[in-house]
């Protein structure tokens, strides 16, 4: 019996990375960057893609899932929009752009991709209902109960990021209609502006535990309200919809300081005993989780 193959893809804007996927084993995979996204044109992003896919092509590929940041229709294949792409990038027909390769396509949300990957094969496995959470340039969040995506009317149910975590209006914030949710405070965006707002020079947020630990007020701050931030949502995704498990990914998932004041403050949030065990934990596969999810969106 020959080995049969998939291919996932995690399209980001600024990233686009592919991996041949066997079993539960991403065993080849490929990295291409678009730099300056929102100058960067439709063609030469649909370009990096099929180059991405072509780069771990295997003639035994029987199927191709694609992560992709932004909104989609799984049934139809389209992607309608990303907020981090150019504005020419939308209302992509990934069934029909990519049919030279003559295997089934399928689309998802990235976080999507995200949460079913670790329901599959990381923290998630040996639970029914999984929530993810991806923190990154901005908040995205994924429900997968019994190892399918349950997607709501429109595709959108997780769309934690837009929640609102506070009635104040943040004068800091241009758009009226960011201030107040969660993704101004507990994301990448959210935590530049934050140390703009705070510092007379800009400086990457990676910076901001080591200035913590050496006591700098301010950096202490931005945490405190980036890990307020992270603890309300948490708190309102266990309260609403009561998952087994919550796994965290992205890349200010790493940011240590965020989990302290989590820790600190999520118990006091929650009003039911039973409630506060809810288990809240860290991604294990990384940016493997997309990729390995996308993969399984046509159950290969």
């Amino acid at each position: 019996m020959p080995t049969i193959y998939t291919i996932g893809v995690d399209i980001g804007a600024t990233k686009i990375v592919a991996g041949l996927v066997k079993g539960k084993k991403i065993i080849r995979k490929e990295r291409f960057i678009t730099k300056e996204s929102q100058k960067t044109s439709k063609k030469d992003i649909l370009k990096k893609i099929k180059l991405a896919i072509e780069s771990v092509w295997n003639p035994q590929v029987n199927n191709i899932g694609l992560g992709i940041a932004g909104t989609t229709d799984p049934k139809k294949g389209i992607f309608f929009q990303g907020a981090n792409f150019p504005p020419t990038f939308r209302n992509i027909d990934f069934k029909r752009e990519l049919k030279h390769f003559q295997v089934p396509i399928a689309i998802d949300n990235d976080v999507h991709c995200f949460t079913l990957g670790e329901a599959f094969y990381g923290q998630g496995q040996e639970y029914k209902n999984v929530f993810g959470i991806t923190l990154g340039t901005g908040v995205g969040g994924s429900l997968v109960i019994d190892k399918q995506i349950y997607r709501g009317r429109d595709n959108a149910v997780g769309e934690i990021g837009h929640t609102i975590i506070s009635l104040e209006e943040d004068k800091t914030i241009n758009d009226l209609n960011l201030s107040g949710r969660l993704e101004s405070l507990a994301s990448g965006t959210g935590l530049k502006r934050l140390i703009n707002q705070y510092y007379k020079k800009p400086f990457p947020s990676e910076d901001l535990e080591r200035l913590a630990l050496r006591g700098d007020k301010k950096a202490i701050k931005i945490i405190d309200l980036a890990g307020r931030a992270f603890a309300i949502g948490c708190a309102n995704i266990v309260l609403t919809l009561n998952p087994d498990i919550i796994i965290v990914g992205g890349g200010l998932s790493r940011l240590e300081g965020l989990w302290r004041v989590l820790h600190r403050d999520f118990r006091h949030l929650i009003p039911y005993q039973k409630l506060r065990s809810t288990k809240i934990t860290k991604s294990i596969l990384l940016h493997d989780a997309t990729i390995l999810g996308a993969a399984k969106l046509l159950r290969g």
